[in-house]
C-alpha cells in the first residue's frame, strides 16, 4: 500500500513543472509586452518629430507668404502663388528672388513707428485732415488735397510744411525707404502747366518730397510715384470723394537704405625708368651707312 501511494505522488510531479515553466512563460510576455510599449512611446515620439519637421519645411519653402522682392505698388511681397508641386523653372525662379532678398536690410518696425505717428499726429488724425494705415510691409500716411494744396496746384500751403516738418522730425532718425506717390481728382487737366494729370500728380509727389528733403530726410530714402486721376478715393457709400482724392501718400516700407559697398582703389605707381647720360666721347668717330652715306660724330650711343 505504502508503494502504491509512493507511486501515486509521482504521477502528479509533472504538474509542478508546468505551472513553473507557466510562470515564466507569463514573465516573458509581460516583459515583451512592456518592451513593446517602450518602443511604440519611442515611435510616436519620432513621427511627432517628423511631423513638425515637415510643417516647417512647408512654410519656409512652399508658403506664398515668404518674404520676397517688393512689387510695384502692392502691400504684399510676393504675388500669392503656391502649387503643390514646383517645376525645375518655378524653382529656378523663387531662388533669383530669394537671393535678391538677401541684399535688402529691415530698418525700423513699422508698429513702433506707427505708435509715434499717432501720438504726434492725433488731432489731424481725429480731425480726419490725415490717415494713417499698417498694412503688411507698408506703414502710409495719407494727406488730402485741401491739407497740401489748391485745387489744381502743386504749390504746398503754409500749413502743409508745417505739418511735414513734424513727420520729417519722426523719420529722419530712421532709414526705411518711403515712396511718395502723388494723386489728382478725376477731372482731366491739359494746360500750358500741366500737360496731364499725370504731370500734376507727379508735381505734387516733388513737391512733398522737396519739403521732406529740406527738412533733413536723405534723398536716396526716397522715390515718387505718379498715378493721375486712376486711383480715385472713395467715402464709405462708395463714391468718389474728389478733395480726398487729391492727395499724397507717403508709403514708408519695412526695408531700410541699403548703403552701397564702396571699392578701394588701389593705385599702383609706375616705376620710373631713368636713362643714363651718357657721356659723349672726345675722339670722333666715323659710321658708314648702307646708303654710301657717312656719319661723323663723337657721340657715343
Amino acid at each position: 500500500t505504502l508503494l502504491q501511494m509512493q507511486s501515486g505522488n509521482d504521477l502528479h510531479r509533472w504538474t509542478v513543472s508546468f505551472a513553473d515553466f507557466m510562470t515564466l512563460m507569463f514573465a516573458l510576455f509581460v516583459l515583451l509586452y512592456a518592451m513593446a510599449i517602450s518602443h511604440e512611446e519611442h515611435y510616436k515620439e519620432v513621427i511627432v518629430n517628423i511631423q513638425k519637421a515637415s510643417q516647417l519645411l512647408n512654410q519656409s519653402v512652399f508658403s506664398s507668404d515668404r518674404e520676397g522682392i517688393l512689387t510695384k505698388n502692392s502691400n504684399s511681397i510676393i504675388e500669392d502663388s503656391g502649387p503643390a508641386m514646383l517645376s525645375d523653372g518655378m524653382i529656378n525662379q523663387a531662388n533669383d528672388e530669394l537671393s535678391e532678398v538677401d541684399t535688402l536690410k529691415a530698418g525700423w518696425e513699422l508698429k513702433q513707428l506707427k505708435i509715434q505717428l499717432d501720438t504726434l499726429l492725433s488731432a489731424e488724425v481725429k480731425d480726419e485732415i490725415l490717415t494713417l494705415d499698417l498694412n503688411g510691409d507698408w506703414l502710409t500716411i495719407e494727406m488730402g488735397g485741401g491739407l497740401l494744396f489748391a485745387g489744381g496746384s502743386h504749390t504746398l500751403l503754409i500749413a502743409a510744411k508745417k505739418r511735414l516738418e513734424k513727420i520729417a522730425n519722426i523719420l529722419k532718425p530712421i532709414n526705411n525707404l518711403l515712396r511718395i506717390r502723388g494723386y489728382t481728382d478725376q477731372d482731366v487737366i491739359s494746360n500750358e502747366i500741366y500737360q496731364s494729370n499725370w504731370e500734376l500728380s507727379g508735381a505734387r509727389a516733388f513737391s512733398v518730397l522737396h519739403a521732406l528733403n529740406t527738412f533733413g530726410i536723405d534723398g536716396r530714402r526716397m522715390v515718387v510715384e505718379a498715378y493721375g486721376r486712376y486711383n480715385l478715393a472713395k467715402d464709405a457709400q462708395g463714391k468718389v470723394d474728389l478733395l480726398r482724392s487729391r492727395r499724397v501718400i507717403i508709403a514708408i516700407s519695412k526695408y531700410a537704405l541699403v548703403e552701397p559697398k564702396v571699392a578701394i582703389k588701389v593705385r599702383v605707381k609706375k616705376k620710373q625708368v631713368i636713362k643714363k647720360k651718357v657721356q659723349d666721347n672726345k675722339k670722333i668717330k666715323e659710321i658708314y651707312l648702307s646708303n654710301d652715306r657717312l656719319i661723323i660724330t663723337t657721340r657715343m650711343e
